[in-house]
């Protein structure tokens, strides 16, 4: 599963950067990715709101809610 670490990203800079992400592996027609948002409610946040302008769902990974699958598709 492709994976983006969001730790040490400026919130500024994160929707540009997950946009780039999320576009880069729709064209490779994967299915499902990690993101990678460590405990920042503000930082989950920020990838909810891009994730929903595409209409994706998340979850939080099981026993690990620093890092949100999302399906692709």
């Amino acid at each position: 599963m492709n994976s983006l670490d969001l730790h040490g990203i400026r919130h500024s800079e994160v929707k540009v950067i997950l946009d780039q992400f999320l576009w880069d592996n729709m064209q490779k027609k994967v299915k499902e990715i990690s993101v990678i948002t460590g405990h920042s409610e503000y930082m989950k946040n920020i990838v909810k709101e891009c994730i929903y302008d595409y209409n994706m769902t998340y979850q939080e990974e099981y026993l690990n809610p620093g890092k949100l699958i999302i399906k692709l598709v």
